[in-house]
C-alpha cells in the first residue's frame, strides 16, 4: 500500500509538472508571436510614415524608428526558435524568409530621397509592404493555429495520462489486495509450520533427554565396569605377581647355598620386572605418560605401534604436521578419540589396514581415521564408545561425522577449533 501510495503521488506530481510546463511554454510561445504581429505592424506603419514624409530629418528618424523594430522583430523570432516545438519548424522557417524578403524590400526605399519618395512611395506601398505585412501577419496566424493545436494534442496526452494512472491504481490496488490475501495465506500457513517444527523439536529434545539420562546410566555402568576391571587386573596381574615374588624371595632367603640363592632372586627380579611392565601397560591406559612427556605425536605413534603389536593391523599414522602447542583438552580429547577408533577397528571392523592422518591449519584440528574392515550401519549400530567420542568433541565445540556401509570400511572424521591459533 505504502508502494501504491508513492507511485501514485509520483504520477499525479508527473502530471502536474508536465501540465504546467507545457500552459508556460504556450503562454511563452503567444506571447512572442504577439509581439512579432504588432512589431510588423509597427514596422509597416513606419514604412508608410516614411514613404509619404516630406522632411528628410523627420524620414531619418522614422529609419531610424525603422532599425529598432527590425532588432526587436529578429530578437522576438531567435526567442522564438529556442522554444519552438517541431511541429512548427517548417511555417516558423517560411515565417522567417518572408520577414527577410521584408526587409530586403525595404532596404532599397531607405536610400530615397524627398523625390523619390514622393514619386515612388504609393506604388511600392500599395504593390511591396502591404503584401509582405499581410503575408507575415497571416504566417504568424498560423503559427497561432498550430500552437493551439499542440496545446490540445498536449491536453488530450494529459488526458490520457490522468486515465492511464486511474488504471495503474486500480491495477495495483488489485495486484496489492491478491498479494496481501496471498501472504496472509502464506503467513497462515507458514505459523502452522513452524508449530509443527516446534512440536517437532520438543519432541526431539524430549528424546535427546531420554537419550541423555540412558547415557549417563551407561557411562555409570561403563565407570563401573572399568573400575572392577582394573579392581581384577589389580588384583589378578599385580597381587598374584607380587605374592610370587614374595614366596620367591622367601625360598631365596631359606636356599641353601648362594648359587641357589642367585637362581631365586633373579627369577624375582623378573617377576618385579613383569609386574612393573603391568603397572606401566595399566598407567598408560589411563593416562599416557609420554602425552606428557613426549608430546602428542610421539603418543599416537606409540598408539599406533601398539595396536599393531597387540593384533596385526597394519596402522598407518601421518600425524607430521601437527604443533606441540595444543591446549591439553585438545591433546586428551584427539588421543583419546584415536584410541577409542583404532580399539573400536581392532576389535569390530576386522578391517587390514587403518590409516589416521592429523592436520592443522588455521581453523583447527582436523582428524580422519580410515578402515578397510566390513563397515556397519552408524543409524542403527552407534555404541557407547563412539557416544564417548562425540560427547569429547562436542564439549570442545568440534564436529564429528562417520561414514560407512557393510562390506565398505569405515571413515570417522572430527574437527576441533582453535580460538587462539597463533601459527600465521
Amino acid at each position: 500500500m505504502a508502494g501504491l501510495a508513492v507511485d501514485a503521488t509520483t504520477s499525479l506530481r508527473g502530471v502536474e509538472v508536465t501540465t504546467a510546463e507545457l500552459r508556460t511554454e504556450a503562454r511563452k510561445r503567444d506571447s512572442l508571436l504577439d509581439q512579432l504581429r504588432l512589431e510588423i505592424n509597427r514596422s509597416s506603419t513606419v514604412v508608410r510614415d516614411y514613404l509619404i514624409e516630406q522632411d528628410d530629418s523627420e524620414a531619418e528618424n522614422q529609419k531610424a524608428d525603422l532599425a529598432l523594430l527590425r532588432t526587436r522583430i529578429d530578437g522576438a523570432l531567435r526567442a522564438y526558435e529556442r522554444e519552438l516545438p517541431p511541429e512548427e519548424h517548417e511555417t516558423f522557417l517560411g515565417l522567417r524568409g518572408r520577414v527577410e524578403s521584408y526587409w530586403r524590400s525595404v532596404e532599397p526605399a531607405l536610400h530615397w530621397d524627398a523625390a523619390a519618395r514622393r514619386a515612388k512611395g504609393g506604388t511600392f506601398l500599395q504593390d511591396v509592404i502591404l503584401p509582405l505585412s499581410t503575408e507575415m501577419v497571416q504566417l504568424t496566424n498560423q503559427i497561432t493555429a498550430v500552437n493551439e493545436r499542440n496545446l490540445d494534442a498536449a491536453e488530450d496526452r494529459i488526458r490520457a495520462l490522468h486515465s492511464h494512472l486511474r488504471r495503474r491504481v486500480v491495477t495495483l490496488s488489485a495486484v496489492v489486495l491478491a498479494v496481501g490475501l496471498l501472504l496472509g495465506a502464506m503467513s497462515i500457513r507458514r505459523v502452522q509450520h513452524l508449530e509443527g517444527e516446534a512440536k517437532a523439536r520438543f519432541a526431539e529434545v524430549e528424546e535427546a533427554r531420554r537419550e541423555l539420562q540412558d547415557l549417563s546410566a551407561r557411562l555409570l555402568t561403563a565407570q563401573e565396569e572399568e573400575r572392577r576391571n582394573l579392581a581384577r587386573e589389580l588384583h589378578d596381574e599385580i597381587g598374584q605377581g607380587m605374592s610370587a615374588m614374595l614366596v620367591e624371595l622367601g625360598r631365596a632367603e631359606a636356599a641353601p647355598d648362594s648359587a641357589t640363592r642367585t637362581d631365586r632372586l633373579a627369577t624375582a627380579r623378573r617377576m618385579a620386572e613383569a609386574t612393573v611392565g603391568m603397572v606401566r601397560n595399566m598407567a598408560l591406559l589411563l593416562r599416557p605418560s609420554m602425552l606428557d612427556d613426549l608430546g602428542l605425536v610421539a603418543a599416537l605413534k606409540w598408539q599406533a605401534r601398539e595396536v599393531t603389536r597387540r593384533t596385526g593391523l597394519n596402522v598407518k599414522m601421518v600425524a607430521d604436521d601437527v604443533a606441540e602447542d595444543l591446549p591439553d583438552s585438545h591433546r586428551t580429547c584427539l588421543y583419546r578419540v584415536v584410541q577409542e577408533a583404532l580399539n573400536n577397528c581392532a576389535s569390530h571392523s576386522q578391517a587390514s589396514q587403518v590409516r589416521v592422518v592429523v592436520l592443522r591449519d588455521q581453523a583447527g584440528l582436523s582428524v580422519t581415521v580410515q578402515d578397510d574392515g566390513i563397515g556397519f550401519e552408524p543409524s542403527r549400530e552407534k555404541g557407547l564408545g563412539l557416544l564417548g567420542i562425540e560427547e569429547r568433541i562436542e564439549r570442545l565445540g568440534g564436529s564429528f561425522s562417520i561414514e560407512s556401509k557393510p562390506g565398505k570400511g569405515t571413515v570417522l572424521s572430527f574437527h576441533l577449533p582453535l580460538v587462539n591459533d597463533g601459527r600465521g
